[in-house]
């Protein structure tokens, strides 16, 4: 079975519409969201309807969590996550979606035991788990696949026959901006890659003009020499 992976789109329902058509081009059977549907840029209610549209399986983030009051909110990160106003913003039935996402996802696919998790294995909601990070102790807990998200930055891993996997971000990428990450699991052939497709930094921000905090702008624009994956043509969703 091809699976497809997402995580992170954060407002960007752009972002989020060209990563789901490169998986679908990419012929996956079903498709899997692993959190963080809200914060940081202003198009969530988008988000939202995009994923339930799509038949896409979905579970919390830590900005989930935090919009939903599951854990606490900074008020000065909120100036640029910007939660407490997309709450205000999101409908009841939105919000309704939301709370009905799971923290984490344990699935059996063609034999192999799989672990999604937002964060990581330790800390489902708000762990880090980064292409330098100590991965070995992942071996130790009986999956055969960890696909995790959060960072924003994609890898693939390996520790023996366990894959370890970040998804990367659809919606706001931190190694290249405009490059929308996404991934694919062959359970066969328990395999992975990550897919990048380009969304251009302009885009996202024309469509929301000033409603975004500088952080977030600059992180849009950011770049780098060598992004993580492979790139696909874009195809409009």
């Amino acid at each position: 079975m091809l699976i497809g992976l997402l995580s992170d789109a954060h407002g960007n329902p752009l972002g989020l519409r060209r990563a789901l058509a490169a998986l679908e081009a990419a012929g996956t059977t079903r498709n899997y969201f692993l959190g963080d549907a809200v914060g940081y840029l202003p198009g969530a209610g988008d988000v939202i309807q995009v994923l339930a549209e799509t038949g896409t399986i979905c579970q919390r983030g830590n900005h989930e969590a935090m919009l939903l009051g599951d854990l606490d909110l900074d008020p000065q990160r909120d100036a640029a996550y910007q939660l407490g106003l997309t709450r205000k913003r999101l409908t009841s039935d939105a919000l309704a979606l939301l709370e009905s996402w799971p923290g984490f996802r344990e699935i059996d696919v063609d034999r192999k035991r799989i672990l999604m998790v937002h964060g990581s294995p330790r800390d489902r909601l708000q762990g880090y788990i980064y292409p330098d990070s100590d991965l070995d102790w992942m071996a130790e807990l009986g999956y055969d696949a960890i696909f995790m998200g959060n960072t924003h930055r994609p890898f693939v891993a390996h520790r023996g026959d366990l894959l370890i996997v970040n998804v990367g971000s659809c919606g706001l990428p931190r190694d290249q901006g405009d490059l929308a990450a996404c991934a694919v699991y062959d359970s066969v052939a328990h395999h992975c890659e990550i897919l990048r497709v380009r969304v251009p930094a302009e885009s996202v921000l024309d469509q929301f003009d000033d409603a975004i905090h500088p952080v977030v702008s600059e992180c849009l624009r950011r770049t780098t020499e060598a992004p993580i994956g492979t790139l696909v043509p874009q195809r409009e969703p």
